[in-house]
Parts: C-alpha cells; sequence; structure tokens
C-alpha cells in the first residue's frame, strides 16, 4: 500500500506521464479519475493526501469531506472554482500557476487586436470566397488608436510590452494598481470610465470575482464608442454574453474577439458563433509546447513540496502561512 494518495480530478492532456514521473519521487499512488461529478470527487477523494484540479469544482462540500488534503493545486493560473475560503480553514494550501503563460497569452492577445486592425481573418475568408480587392470593412490606422488595458497583472504588463511600440496611446485601469506600478511603462493611468468611453481596443486580462463577473455589460458597451473592439483572454464571465450578443448585433460596438466564453464549450446554438463581428478562439490562449509542460509539471511539483514537509510556491491562499 502507497504511503500517500493523490487525485487528479480531470484533465484534458493525452497522458499524465510527467505528473507521474515526478510524484514517483515519492510512494504515491496516483487515482486519474477524469471526472467533474461533486460525488465521485468525494468517493475517491476523501482519503487523498492532494488533488490537482483543472476543471473540477472544489466546492466548500468537497472540501468538507477531505480527511487528510494537505494541498489543492489547479492545472491553471485562475484559482475560481476552488472555495478558498474553506480551504484555509482547514488548514489545506490551494496553488496555482502564478507565473505561466504569460507571454502566449499577451502574445494571443496581440494577435487578436492586430487581426482585428487588419482584418486579416476577414479577408482570408473574403478571398477564399471567390472574391478579390476590397471587402466591405471599415479599418482605421493603429497607431493614432487608444488601447485600454483592464488589469495590470503579469499577463497584461507583457501585453503593454508588446503593443505600446505599435500605439501611441495605451490607458491602464486597475482598481488596486499603486501608480508606481507603472513607471518605465509607456502607459497612462485611467479610471474605468475614461477607459471605456476613450478606447479604440480594449484587452481584458483582470480576474474574475464576484466584483468583475460582468464588468462589461449591455451599460458599459452604451458607453464605449461604435468602432470599439473588445479583446478577451481572461474570464468568459467577465462578459455578460447577451449583453455583448446585443451590443454587437445593434452596433453598440463593433467587434469582439474572445478566448474565454462564460459557457465552455458553448452550445452549438450560441449567437456568438454564427456572428462575422466574432473572433473566438478554444481557450487556447494559454498553449505553447513550452507552457504545456510548465502547466502539467507544476501541480505535482508543488505536492511533492508539501508531501516532504515544506510549503509550496504558488500559494493563493497565503493567510494559511498564520496557522502553519
Amino acid at each position: 500500500m502507497s504511503k500517500y494518495k493523490v487525485l487528479i480530478t480531470d484533465h484534458e492532456y493525452d497522458n499524465i506521464d510527467n505528473e507521474l514521473k515526478i510524484l514517483n519521487e515519492l510512494d504515491v499512488e496516483v487515482i486519474d479519475l477524469q471526472s467533474r461529478d461533486e460525488d465521485e470527487i468525494i468517493s475517491m477523494g476523501r482519503d487523498c493526501d492532494a488533488i490537482i484540479t483543472q476543471y473540477a469544482k472544489i466546492t466548500k462540500r468537497v472540501i468538507d469531506s477531505l480527511e487528510n488534503c494537505k494541498i489543492i493545486s489547479k492545472y491553471a493560473i485562475g484559482i475560481d472554482g476552488i472555495d478558498i475560503g474553506e480551504a484555509t480553514k482547514k488548514g489545506i494550501y490551494v496553488t496555482n500557476l502564478h507565473d505561466y503563460c504569460s507571454d502566449e497569452v499577451s502574445t494571443h492577445a496581440l494577435a487578436m487586436m492586430l487581426d482585428a486592425a487588419r482584418g486579416t481573418t476577414f479577408y482570408d475568408s473574403f478571398v477564399k470566397s471567390g472574391n478579390w480587392y476590397n471587402g466591405e470593412i471599415k479599418l482605421h490606422n493603429l497607431k493614432n488608436s487608444t488601447v485600454g488595458v483592464v488589469s495590470f497583472g503579469r499577463i497584461a504588463r507583457k501585453f503593454v510590452e508588446k503593443v505600446s511600440p505599435l500605439c501611441k496611446n495605451v490607458l491602464v485601469y486597475d482598481k488596486y494598481i499603486n501608480p508606481k506600478d507603472i513607471e518605465g511603462y509607456k502607459v497612462a493611468l485611467a479610471t474605468f470610465e475614461e477607459l471605456i468611453v476613450e478606447s479604440d481596443y480594449i484587452s481584458i486580462h483582470a480576474p474574475l470575482t464576484p466584483e468583475t463577473k460582468h464588468l462589461f455589460n449591455k451599460e458599459v458597451f452604451k458607453r464605449m464608442k461604435r468602432d470599439a473592439v473588445i479583446i478577451n483572454v481572461a474570464r468568459g464571465g467577465l462578459i455578460c454574453t447577451d449583453d455583448l450578443i446585443w451590443a454587437l448585433k445593434s452596433g453598440e460596438i463593433a467587434y469582439a474577439a474572445l478566448d474565454v466564453l462564460e459557457e465552455e464549450p458553448p452550445s452549438k446554438s450560441l449567437e456568438l458563433l454564427k456572428m462575422d463581428n466574432v473572433l473566438i478562439t478554444p481557450h487556447a490562449a494559454w498553449y505553447s509546447e513550452e507552457s504545456q509542460k510548465i502547466l502539467q509539471s507544476t501541480p505535482a511539483e508543488e505536492i511533492i513540496r508539501v508531501l516532504k514537509g515544506g510549503a509550496p510556491i504558488n500559494i493563493v491562499n497565503r493567510d494559511i502561512m498564520l496557522g502553519k
């Protein structure tokens, strides 16, 4: 019988060879459940020493059932879906991938913005449909455009570094930012109202919290420029889907480029999938061969640290250290 038990609730990867190689440093039994069902997670995870999860919800009920768990590690940066408060009360570390895929995601956001700026996707379809020369599309000079960046974390900062040489005006809104944080960046701090009113392109990089859920809604879209482009590579819930559809159909804004949606995968009936002024990628902004390796290694490495009696590096619930 193994000394430790680790439950992997779910993952979208072809194999977990990398995780097994790392966890095999200790005497660990790994359960590859491949389920997001709460009851199944409770049944299989009750006596586990650690949990790795991707999309499954680690709810209060799940956490209450855990008898030995020392760490819950997420295959992601975002930790929505894990009840952080309950885990902290129970003395369970919660970890994420704190400094991961920031180059990939920022590049993806830039690629989406450039596609909107130059109409490359539109022109590709236009030509492949048997047309040539001018298509019915209005484009504007990028250098004189204003780019608004919502939140100023690692990914947003890399995006700013990439977009600043292309645009004269970059605005940043972050409710919790220290003005010193923007020193060295060619940006101007703005209020949320200033950003949505003045920006030609808005790139969202905020976390999803109760405060930011549906941050972009009908009232916000009404105040944006009618030729504005919104880009979301963060979390789908930051934008109200129904309100976005309304804004795009009514001409309140011009274009949306989305790597994340409120419902993933989307229903085939989702109207956004049928709209010409929407670009959608399948939550793929994070991906590169290099980031994939980091993604699958880090949670297992964190678990090894904790099972050896140490503390993880990418701690989400740092308050837990007060009781350690």
